[in-house]
């Protein structure tokens, strides 16, 4: 699966450059976007269905990747939108299609 970055008013170069800098992030953490967004996925359970009891707190390694995703989200935006006098509100980072490479 690969990052698919939609921003309104990008331009293809912008929008890859948010993209490359998710991803970036994604392997600096040493983590893909689909092992993130099922620690994502487990840390809103966490919440939703346990109320953040301690005694269900996801283990670190889970954290940890959430919190990557949460910063590839962040890095996207900033390097898509850098100089930007305003940032769009329904912009999305996501999954999309398969990889083709290895």
């Amino acid at each position: 699966m690969s990052l698919v970055l939609k921003v309104p008013g990008a331009t293809a170069e912008e929008l890859a450059r948010g993209v490359a800098a998710a991803q970036a992030v994604l392997d600096a953490a040493g983590v893909t976007l689909q092992q993130a967004a099922r620690a994502q996925f487990d840390r809103e359970g966490w919440d939703v269905e346990h109320g953040f009891a301690d005694d269900k707190q996801p283990p670190e390694p889970v954290m940890a990747a959430a919190s990557a995703l949460d910063a590839a989200r962040w890095a996207a935006m900033e390097a898509c939108c850098a100089g930007w006098a305003e940032r769009p509100a329904d912009w999305q980072l996501e999954g999309g299609g398969q990889d083709t490479g290895g």
